[in-house]
């Protein structure tokens, strides 16, 4: 059975929610628990690095732009069985290549370590930093195997246990930090992430056997869908390998920064991965196979259609989120992180990084949903080429910016990069994609206009309100703060979309409602 567009959008806005939502709470756990320490939290933080460098590269570059498009296109032309063959080989070869390139680094982490952090660690926390990254290597195996069989089920347009997959990662991560590190360490955050990684592919091994896995131990890496998916894969490979210098230039400048700044710079970052993968992640990833899809059959006018309202759905929620961050930024990163042995200056400095990087979130979110239309084109050239001019813009800002701004440089030459990335991927996609600009632009400046409206709205409030708020004392005061700042910005942007005529407010209600009906009635097939 198939999930018409709207409900996987749904079911993956709401299981990405609280996948995001234990990612906050995993922060502040780790916060709580391991922030007397910031000197081995940022060798956790570095450490971390280099096996998300490999699952990247190997793993996220071929699945985003190549696994699924081929994948997908076979079993768009009825050609379910070849499509497993190609599969299957490519699983076996991908499982190869990740063990002998995780066994690589495991030897090479003593020399890696002091090029990547050069001398603004102390010896202690290479060491330390050498130890934690050859436990993590084990995770580029589990999540690749979890990364791929949720790009299979993606391709027959399942959604939940892929989507819930983070959860169970998140979790595990929890459940370390809290009951092994009295014994562990900070080591317990490390071996957390290599089980959270294989309970992440665990979960999803019970769907797949049971209802769709024809796997076999075919290793046909000369046949025309491998091939296709490697050629696919290198030019997204390599754009990512170019966004890895920008973390790598990110950790050696914030490694000379007074301790505690990679910690401060990598929740910031991660409080905005909430929004990201609540809107843009979700709606990209369920959007993606209808593409890929549609390209693949030639129905340009229904790929259109597609794009533009996964554009506009995501333009009507990340905008008003980027003003929610900017306002209620001190509100939101005191609540989560004032417990434990994270100190205010710490807070601080997360909440500062965390605006800089609010100013980017729009362009995060356009880049995710763009980029998979050239993928479903099957074009990764061209993504390949924006991302390394961004990649560039990034670099260059950020070493002008870090002497000055310190960590919020940072921050600030990554938002600016990824709103350009995004304005150059529709610009050039535009005109091939025949998009309809005058649409997409009246609708974003009455988005822009409710967004503002619910921005001042919040603003005005706070400010009313703050004389009996104390950010470092009152937590129930500050909750009900943040919880009725937000309510209040929630019912202006509503009433002001309402007023200008949004049509993206009517379409997602229309989803829900739909969604509703069908839990509803009397079960019979999906759309």
């Amino acid at each position: 059975m198939q999930m018409s567009l709207a409900r996987a959008s749904l079911i993956m806005i709401v299981t990405l929610v609280a996948s995001r939502f234990l990612g906050w709470l995993r922060m502040s756990v780790i916060g709580a628990q391991f922030g007397a320490d910031l000197r081995e939290l940022d060798a956790f933080w570095a450490a971390f690095r280099i096996p998300n460098t490999l699952f990247e590269l190997l793993v996220a570059g071929a699945l985003a732009s190549a696994f699924i498009p081929v994948f997908a296109g076979y079993l768009a032309k009825d050609s379910e069985q070849e499509a497993w063959r190609v599969a299957s080989s490519f699983l076996n070869a991908l499982l190869i290549a990740l063990i002998m390139f995780s066994g690589l680094m495991w030897l090479l982490a003593p020399v890696l370590v002091p090029l990547m952090v050069g001398e603004g660690f102390t010896a202690a926390q290479q060491r330390l930093m050498t130890d934690l990254t050859r436990i993590m290597l084990l995770s580029p195996i589990f999540m690749g195997l979890s990364a791929l069989f949720t790009g299979i089920l993606q391709s027959y347009r399942q959604f939940l246990s892929g989507a819930t997959a983070p959860l169970v990662y998140n979790a595990v991560i929890i459940l370390f930090a809290l009951f092994a590190s009295p014994f562990l360490g900070v080591y317990a955050l490390a071996w957390g992430v290599v089980a959270g990684a294989l309970m992440m592919w665990l979960v999803q091994i019970p769907e797949l056997t049971f209802r769709r896995t024809k796997y076999t131990l075919a290793f046909d890496i000369a046949h025309p869908g491998v091939r296709e998916i490697v050629r696919l894969a290198i030019p997204r490979s390599l754009a990512l390998l170019a966004v890895q210098v920008v973390l790598v230039v990110d950790t050696v400048l914030a490694s000379r920064m007074p301790p505690g700044s990679l910690n401060a710079l990598t929740f910031a970052f991660q409080l905005l991965l909430l929004p990201l993968g609540v809107f843009s992640i979700a709606i990209s990833a369920a959007i993606f196979p209808t593409l890929s899809r549609y390209a693949s059959l030639g129905q340009a006018f229904r790929m259109r259609q597609a794009l533009q309202q996964g554009i506009r759905w995501i333009l009507f929620l990340t905008v008003p989120t980027a003003i929610v961050m900017v306002v209620l930024r001190r509100p939101i990163v005191h609540l989560l992180f004032q417990y434990g042995e994270l100190g205010p200056d710490q807070r601080e400095a997360i909440a500062a990084a965390f605006l800089m990087y609010s100013l980017g979130l729009v362009g995060h979110a356009l880049v995710q949903i763009i980029s998979r239309a050239y993928y479903a084109m099957k074009d990764t050239q061209t993504p390949l080429a924006l991302t390394l001019v961004s990649i560039g813009v990034n670099v260059v800002l950020a070493v002008m910016l870090a002497p000055e701004l310190g960590i919020n440089g940072l921050a600030l030459a990554n938002a600016i990069a990824t709103l350009a990335e995004a304005f150059l991927l529709f610009a050039l996609l535009a005109d091939r994609a025949r998009l309809r600009l005058v649409g997409i632009g009246v609708s974003t400046l009455k988005v822009l206009a409710a967004s503002l409206a619910m921005g001042i709205a919040m603003f005005l409030f706070i400010r009313a309100t703050n004389v009996t708020v104390d950010l470092e004392q009152t937590k129930l005061g500050l909750l009900l703060q943040t919880l009725v700042a937000t309510g209040v910005g929630g019912l202006v942007y509503l009433a002001a979309s309402r007023i200008l005529g949004i049509s993206e407010l009517s379409e997602i209600v229309v989803a829900v409602r739909a969604r509703l009906a069908r839990r509803g009635s009397p079960p019979g097939p999906s759309l």
